[in-house]
């Protein structure tokens, strides 16, 4: 499969496009069974107090992927521009040097841990006096150390982006997937519910698989741009720095917007209300999953596009996204009044799903996938200063949004899907707005940076 899948690379833009959908759509369809499989083997191997803190502390470990300081993004766009000229040399010094610096950040993020670590009270932080600390502060060290190392190995995916072939990230992702239902299971009938083997079956078994893919690849199909100590080169840095930290400060707001969600349940209720949250949400973000397959490989197809200055390629494929994120539109709709069902059948009566909350969700997806259209545009072009100003703007009043729908208002956990709505509300029109000025070659100012 996968070495007939790179028979295709010479293809062009709109066919590897559709190639890379077609085999994400079904390596992430499969994905997404086996992780519907996954959340109910690990649901009924430890309690949904003791699953939500494990959601939680995921949350808050995604908090560490922006001290790449937006390198990863910047790497895409610039290597996207190099292959275009097929300047494998500069490629290969992008890569190299990306390789040094995140290196470098993991290093001095492992080192910070270790000294931080053993003055935090992790029980107060997950708000989970139903465990022990001991096990608790264990359970953070071994996720936290996966992370760091992952956050070296996955650059492979953002190189693999940058040559168009997307698919690549989906078919990990269908490995390691495999690999954790497999460890659940093996768990759940041979020991009793153990968070700490839990969390290192479902940290290093990724980990193994990110790490397998980065010495294959860059033996075989990423030869010409594999990494390597001679082709560090600090200087040739800047212009991905440069680009990267506004990608960075787009990164920090994100998280802020979409990863604050599980602490400020898990604060403002119960942990057990983040499993309820989590559970729904992932019903209806398969919707997301499956528009993002679609979305991915356009970045850098939009990169190559605009550098070769082919705008009637670029209307034809915003359009066709356009047409997609209707159809997106219609099954939403369909998925709420069935969403208690389903969720019931999943996973049984665990969890609660209020319909407030599958209407919060479905609105906070419907205007999210609006954005990721042009939001995907502009980060292939490198537009993104509108982006910035708003999304800061956004950052600082999203937990306050948060805070007020739930204290003042009194709603309950569909409070952060709503806030998160309504961060998003006004962006969906300026991102549209500024699509429109570069693509019909009216942008300046502000609108053109």
């Amino acid at each position: 499969m996968i070495k007939k899948y790179f028979r295709h690379v010479n293809q062009d833009r709109s066919q590897k496009a559709n190639h890379n959908i077609i085999l994400s759509i079904f390596f992430k369809g499969c994905s997404i069974i086996m992780q519907f499989v996954l959340v109910f083997l690990t649901i009924h191997y430890i309690k949904p107090d003791a699953y939500g803190v494990w959601l939680t502390l995921s949350s808050l470990v995604g908090w560490i992927a922006i001290f790449d300081i937006g390198i990863g993004n910047g790497l895409r766009n610039k290597l996207s521009e190099s292959l275009a000229k097929e300047d494998f040399r500069t490629s290969k010094i992008y890569v190299s040097t990306t390789y040094a610096i995140i290196g470098l950040i993991a290093l001095v993020l492992i080192v910070l841990y270790f000294i931080v670590s053993s003055f935090v009270n992790w029980q107060s932080v997950f708000n989970s006096d139903f465990i022990p600390e001991k096990e608790l502060h264990t359970v953070v060290t071994v996720v936290s150390l996966c992370f760091f190392l992952k956050f070296v190995t996955d650059i492979i995916n953002i190189v693999a982006a940058s040559f168009q072939m997307v698919s690549i990230s989906s078919i990990l992702l269908f490995l390691s997937n495999i690999g954790l239902i497999v460890a659940v299971w093996i768990l759940t009938n041979t020991t009793n519910a153990n968070l700490v083997i839990l969390s290192l079956c479902l940290s290093v078994i990724p980990l193994l698989i990110s790490i397998g893919a980065t010495l294959y690849l860059y033996t075989k199909q990423f030869k010409l741009v594999s990494p390597s100590l001679k082709a560090v080169d600090f200087k040739e840095s800047k212009g991905i720095v440069n680009l990267g930290s506004q990608f960075f400060i787009l990164q920090i707001v994100s998280l802020i917007i979409f990863q604050t969600d599980n602490i400020l349940i898990a604060q403002l209720f119960q942990p057990s209300d983040v499993t309820d949250f989590n559970i729904s949400y992932k019903y209806f973000s398969i919707i997301t999953i499956l528009f993002t397959i679609v979305l991915s490989p356009y970045w850098t197809a939009f990169t190559e596009a605009y550098y070769k200055k082919e705008y009637a390629w670029i209307k034809k494929a915003i359009r066709t996204l356009m047409k997609y994120w209707a159809l997106s539109v219609i099954v939403l709709v369909f998925m709420v009044p069935c969403a208690s069902i389903i969720i019931n059948l999943w996973v049984g009566d665990s969890v609660s799903v209020s319909l407030s909350l599958s209407i919060s969700i479905c609105f906070y997806i419907i205007v999210f996938n609006w954005n990721a259209i042009f939001a995907n545009f502009l980060n292939g072009v490198g537009k993104i200063r509108i982006q910035i100003i708003y999304a800061i703007i956004m950052g600082f009043l999203n937990i306050p949004i948060s805070i007020f729908l739930v204290k003042y208002l009194k709603w309950g956990i569909y409070a952060m899907p709503a806030s998160n709505f309504i961060c998003l509300l006004l962006g969906a029109v300026i991102s549209y707005i500024q699509y429109k000025k570069i693509i019909n070659g009216t942008a300046s100012g502000i609108w053109n940076k």
